[in-house]
């Protein structure tokens, strides 16, 4: 017991638990795609595999969200969550059947995104500046995306699952380690109605909808940028060093965030990373060599994926009371959720039939009519979240 209280809130307990809870999202986000494909899995069957854990999300996530406002136990839901994703991805290694895989792919990743509000929320509320905190979750994802390329392609491919329980194991066990996190009053003290009146706030719903909107580019652009690259020529162990570099450029994106998203309002924010989605999606439909596919991936994915993340929390604690921020993020989550069950299913059908070049184009266009929307994005830039 007092070994645990000891290391309760200390650096180190942040650092083993961004870096396992990263390297499980690594797993599903850089692998899955490959490893379904690779089992005789059609684009349309890992598309609607893939697609599973968004709409086991859209429950999932609001739920886990309300319970954080309502009991205001994080990191024991946090861990939670984690233990019972690492059980189903036990159980999906053995799995061949399609409606299996998707039934138990919906329930890990699931429970795993369930968690990903909160380990924001701790991110951001603890002693420790965001970004010295958050960068250790890049840096689990990158050594996970490259040693995925590595089992896959040098040993039995279904490894990458006993390397997700294992960390999932492990961050749970962190969650409990972390410190306490600021949160607002109790939300059982306000009335029902007040705890879901941001439902009725207009920049709070056309947020959701641009969430919505780049989460199905972003869904796209993680599960078919590694089948791109396999499709022009790339070996597994490859496109895992490159995913995992990649990876690595958000760094410094994370360790400066101090610096540059209390500066700036989230509606720029926004539209800056529409923009830079819509050019790496765009900038995909038209390449036809791996290099250059590489290079594309390198310079705009870290300023898109990660910098949501981080744009998603500034936006709805400046929009929402604080003691509703679980809550709403939970609901924003479900939409981006909807998003990715929408756009990869679609993404399934049109890549199959038109191809993969087809399918970044159309996701550009998506992205097109995000960053237009995002203009009438209305919010104050009040609250330092990131400082």
């Amino acid at each position: 017991m007092s070994i645990k209280v000891r290391g309760r809130g200390s650096y180190v307990s942040y650092i083993v638990t961004y870096f396992s809870y990263y390297v499980c999202l690594a797993v599903f986000s850089t692998a899955l795609s490959v490893y379904l494909t690779g089992i005789g899995k059609s684009r349309a069957e890992m598309s609607f595999i893939i697609s599973a854990s968004n709409l086991f999300g859209i429950v999932v996530t609001p739920v886990i969200g309300y319970l954080n406002d309502r009991l205001q136990k994080p990191r024991g839901l946090a861990c939670v969550c984690m233990l019972l994703a690492a059980v189903f991805a036990a159980v999906f290694s053995f799995s061949r059947a399609t409606l299996a895989l998707y039934l138990l792919n919906g329930c890990i990743m699931g429970f795993a995104m369930a968690a990903s509000p909160i380990t924001e929320r701790i991110a951001s509320s603890g002693r420790f500046r965001y970004g010295t905190v958050r960068v250790w979750g890049t840096v689990g994802y990158a050594v996970a995306a490259q040693a995925c390329g590595v089992l896959m392609q040098y040993t039995a491919p279904v490894l990458i699952f006993a390397l997700f329980c294992i960390f999932a194991v492990t961050a749970g066990a962190g969650f409990l380690l972390t410190g306490d996190i600021r949160c607002g009053e109790p939300a059982g003290e306000n009335p029902r109605g007040e705890r879901f009146g941001f439902l009725k706030n207009p920049s709070f719903l056309l947020f959701t909808v641009c969430s919505f909107l780049f989460s199905g580019g972003n869904n796209v652009a993680m599960s078919y940028c590694p089948l791109f690259l396999q499709e022009l020529g790339l070996k597994v162990s490859v496109i895992g060093a490159a995913l995992a570099v990649s990876t690595l450029v958000e760094i410094p994106v994370i360790l400066w965030s101090n610096r540059f998203m209390d500066l700036f309002s989230g509606k720029a924010l926004l539209l800056v990373n529409f923009a830079v989605m819509l050019l790496q999606l765009g900038l995909y439909g038209v390449i036809y060599h791996a290099a250059a596919a590489v290079a594309v991936m390198l310079l705009l994915k870290a300023c898109s994926s990660t910098l949501f993340m981080m744009i998603r929390l500034k936006i709805i604690r400046n929009i929402v009371n604080e003691e509703c921020v679980s809550t709403a993020q939970g609901v924003e989550s479900a939409m981006n959720a909807i998003g990715g069950v929408v756009f990869l299913n679609l993404a399934g059908l049109l890549s199959q039939r038109k191809g993969l070049h087809v399918l970044f184009l159309f996701m550009a266009g998506v992205m097109a009519l995000g960053l237009v929307l995002g203009l009438f994005l209305r919010m104050s830039n009040a609250k330092k979240v990131f400082s």
